[in-house]
């Protein structure tokens, strides 16, 4: 019993719930031993502790010793935003518990500091230097805008007051440089939370740029634009919305003015930059004031000129994205919103990393539009990692999490969570009162009083509040479209995702009524989440993904377009199965078309249990693979080299021989059908244009498949870095295959990249599911069997395709289209879709269109595609 009692107290030792200072000192052993994300985690934990434990609201010493020491281990880790955030946590603790002079203030500054200079040296910056003024003068402008922009408030502070005096000991001192300090006052003001402070030295710079500028026609230095909208903001933050809107409409107006003046003189890109900003601050303001219509307005502005002057992934474009698509949600248009909001998310991702701010309001921002599409389900996940997030960066009782609270309080009302939901507007509540003063924030005040009445009064009179995840009931079988089933290995190449951009522009002009894409192969979650955003991002949030057959040929995801949400793995996947029989059961007898552009096993095994269904409700099976006609035997049997048949033969059989037996029509595309109408690689170049980020990965992964690709043909064929690459796969048939024109000039990736064919084999499938596509761009050859027309396209013979200018137009026109319709929420004016002068100067050598490309030649002959073929 001794034995046994005291293994039992050990094994509670082990797993009783642990102290905060155990944590801390588990943490502290684990950072020891440079196990820094094992420190975090027991860091974080006592921080949560700690928080949940204290015994009012005002945080204490060892909250801020605990946000110090994971400060400490995030810097460590190079995530030197986060340790910033959790650095600064503790020093307001230490500041209000302990002065701005103690000790523990003063390492976690100088803490601060390091992380200041690490990222100066790392941007080739190189470390901090105070500047002197004018004329040997250390407490000058420069030096206080210097202090200031490094956090050094308290020395900034002093800097700047006898700056200040100075000038005003001198009468001969000008008022623009009088303006600067004010204004660089009230930024510091502003940095510090002192915003009656702030607004006085706003009004001050005012005054001040009204007395310059009344006899005066010089123009109004940008300063003083800048210090009308620094008040402006502070109006904004502080619930004065109907005079922060007049001063930004102020502000708007003298930056176009000036924008106006520029654009004659052919000068004024910063300008217009500082335009975008107002745009942007206008447009929030009056959302807060619930005009959505001019929010709209402002926000679509701001991201028009950023995508003009900045990259479309930059951290400001992403900012207008976020807005417009906010905007449209509280518009009720959140279908328009979900594209722009994913493209939001995924550059913030890129920009900030997970762990930032920015990137949670783009989280919060996405799970509104789920929500408002019928997903809540889907957008559960993704408002619980943005609250993780902000929880973790400011006070639990920080006016910034109310919104997300109140979006999570919504979800919650979807899925039927009435009483979580009432707890989470009673917090939202709670922090409202303790942040803003009677009269300020009134919307906001109202807006959580009405969400919870409601959820009381549905409490009360127990009706069922919320609504039904469409997702999880079928979609719509009466939409306009000839309805299909998709089978997809998405990922593998761009192939497949360009597939599902040919099937959103043929949803939208109502030809093709995608019901469900069911993907294959593993990694399957993996597989589901890039169909599932790329289907999102393309506006057919509507159409489900099923996991389909985990088939033993793996293959890695190479296009990794939406990773920033993917990552969070927010999405549920019902089984391929079970959404392929629930939608044939729900659709009209003979109506609904498959389309595999994978191996055949999800159909095979949809035969096999549900024969009777797939009988009744098949009308034809669209396969991207290929097939021969036994004319003796008149019996149809597939290609056994075609890459989607060989993943699994017997399937392949199966599925032709129970279609042939119950007269069940079959069209079948081949590889050469895409050998007899190639596209131009450039012509991707026109798609990145687009400003969709899809569009912009397609075009990088494609590239970086040809340069392998080239790399490996370059080699000898006895090298193990050719991989399954065959002998005759030489660089004499890369350049035979992809029609380059080379010489010893040269630059070969820059003629891959514009003059090199690209073969969209299963767009073409596609296009194929529409029988007037196929009667006007094809001449298939029409096999009888059984009483039943069985159609093959492309032989070694014969490519099958009719006229190739007229379906490389086709296709270029439906691709294009689609990815300009999906950001059609903000009605988005793309860059010029010709390639530039300078390109076309550069490519004497190659075609100048993929209709050029497409002179007769001669597909007989092998050839190779990794994916298409096996050898």
């Amino acid at each position: 019993m001794a034995g046994r009692s005291g293994s039992f107290t050990s094994f509670w030792h082990h797993f009783r719930p642990q102290t905060v200072p155990e944590l801390i000192e588990r943490g502290d052993n684990a950072a020891r031993d440079e196990n820094h994300d094992e420190a975090l985690r027991h860091y974080y934990s006592a921080l949560k502790k700690e928080r949940h434990s204290s015994a009012s609201d005002n945080a204490s010493l060892q909250e801020a010793f605990i946000l110090h020491q994971i400060g400490l281990a995030l810097s460590r880790i190079g995530d030197s935003f986060a340790a910033m955030n959790s650095f600064e946590d503790a020093l307001q603790i230490q500041q209000d518990k302990l002065g701005p002079g103690s000790e523990a203030a003063a390492e976690t500054t100088a803490q601060m500091l390091k992380i200041l200079d690490g990222i100066r040296i790392q941007s080739g910056v190189g470390e901090r230097q105070f500047v002197k003024g004018e004329n040997g003068s250390v407490e000058s402008l420069d030096m206080g805008a210097n202090l200031l922009e490094w956090g050094e408030y308290k020395e900034a502070e002093v800097v700047l007051k006898n700056c200040l005096k100075s000038m005003n000991d001198k009468d001969e001192s000008k008022n623009d440089e009088r303006i600067k300090v004010l204004g660089t006052m009230a930024e510091l003001d502003r940095a510090q939370g002192k915003y009656d402070e702030a607004k006085e030295r706003y009004l001050e710079v005012l005054k001040t740029a009204k007395k310059m500028n009344a006899n005066s026609e010089e123009e109004v230095d940008v300063s003083i634009i800048n210090s009308i909208a620094g008040y402006a903001e502070i109006l904004r933050k502080a619930g004065d919305l109907w005079q922060a809107e007049a001063l930004h409409r102020k502000v708007r107006n003298m930056l176009m003015a000036s924008k106006f003046a520029n654009e004659t003189e052919g000068t004024g890109t910063e300008t217009v930059l500082l335009l975008a900003i107002s745009h942007t601050q206008l447009g929030c303001t009056v959302f807060a004031l619930k005009k959505y219509d001019d929010a709209w307005q402002e926000h679509k502005s701001a991201l028009n000129i950023r995508l003009k002057e900045l990259e479309v992934t930059d951290a400001l474009v992403s900012e207008s994205f976020n807005y417009c698509a906010e905007t449209l949600c509280a518009m009720g248009r959140e279908a328009e919103a979900l594209p722009l909001s994913l493209q939001s998310v995924e550059i913030r991702s890129r920009e900030f990393g997970t762990s930032h701010p920015a990137y949670a309001h783009a989280l919060c921002i996405l799970s509104k539009c789920y929500h408002g599409v019928g997903r809540s389900h889907d957008a559960m996940p993704l408002i619980e990692k943005c609250l993780e997030i902000c929880e973790l960066v400011f006070s639990p009782c920080h006016a910034n999490i109310i919104p997300n609270l109140v979006v999570q309080g919504d979800i919650l009302q979807a899925v039927g969570e009435l009483e979580k939901s009432l707890s989470i507007y009673q917090r939202a509540l709670s922090i409202h009162e303790k942040n803003f003063k009677p009269g300020q924030k009134d919307l906001q005040l109202e807006e959580c009083q009405e969400k919870i009445n409601g959820v009381m009064m549905a409490l009360k009179n127990e009706v069922a509040y919320g609504h039904t995840d469409p997702m999880l009931n079928g979609k719509d079988k009466t939409s306009a479209g000839t309805p299909l089933i998709v089978i997809t290995d998405i990922g593998r190449d761009i192939d497949d995702a360009l597939a599902l951009v040919m099937l959103s522009s043929l949803k939208k002009i109502f030809i093709l009524n995608p019901l469900a894409v069911i993907v294959t192969l593993p990694p399957l979650e993996d597989r589901a989440c890039l169909a599932r955003t790329v289907l999102d991002s393309l506006g057919m949030h509507d159409v489900p993904v099923g996991l389909g057959t985990d088939e033993a040929c793996p293959s890695e995801i190479t296009l990794k377009p939406f990773n920033g949400i993917t990552q969070q793995n927010p999405f549920y996947f019902e089984r391929g199965s079970s959404l392929m029989a629930r939608t044939l059961s729900e659709a009209e007898d003979k109506s609904v078309k498959l389309l595999c552009l994978a191996n055949l096993k999800d159909i095979s095994d949809l035969i096999i249990k549900q024969e009777a269904l797939f009988r009744t409700k098949v009308k034809e099976v669209v396969i991207m693979g290929g097939a021969s006609h036994l004319e003796a035997r008149e019996q149809l049997v597939p290609d056994e080299a075609a890459s989607n048949n060989s993943c699994d033969l017997t399937a392949a059989r199966h599925v032709y021989a129970e279609c042939q037996q119950h007269s069940i029509p079959t069209t079948t595309i081949s590889r050469y059908a895409a050998y007899g109408c190639p596209l131009l690689v450039s012509f991707l170049d026109g798609l990145k244009k687009t400003n969709h980020l899809l569009a912009g990965e397609i075009h990088n992964s494609n590239f970086k498949s040809m340069q392998q690709l080239w790399k490996k043909v370059n080699m000898p064929s006895w090298m193990p870095g050719r991989g399954k690459l065959p002998a005759r796969c030489n660089r004499e048939w890369f350049l035979d295959f992809f029609k380059v024109k080379v010489d010893d000039s040269t630059d070969l990736l820059r003629e891959i990249l514009q003059g090199s064919a690209l073969y969209l084999y299963d767009s073409l499938a596609t296009l194929t599911c529409v029988d007037a596509y196929v009667d006007f761009h094809f001449t298939p050859k029409c096999c009888m069997i059984a009483g039943t027309v069985h159609r093959l396209i492309g032989t070694p013979s014969s490519s099958g395709v009719a006229n190739r200018y007229y379906l490389v137009n086709e296709m270029e026109g439906l691709l294009k289209e689609a990815f300009n319709l999906s950001l059609e929420g903000m009605h988005l004016h793309t860059n010029k879709w010709e390639i530039s002068e300078e390109v076309d100067n550069e490519r004497e050598s190659v075609p100048e269109s993929s209709a050029e490309l497409n002179k007769e030649t001669s597909f007989g002959g092998e050839v190779y595609d990794e994916k298409k073929d096996t050898v």
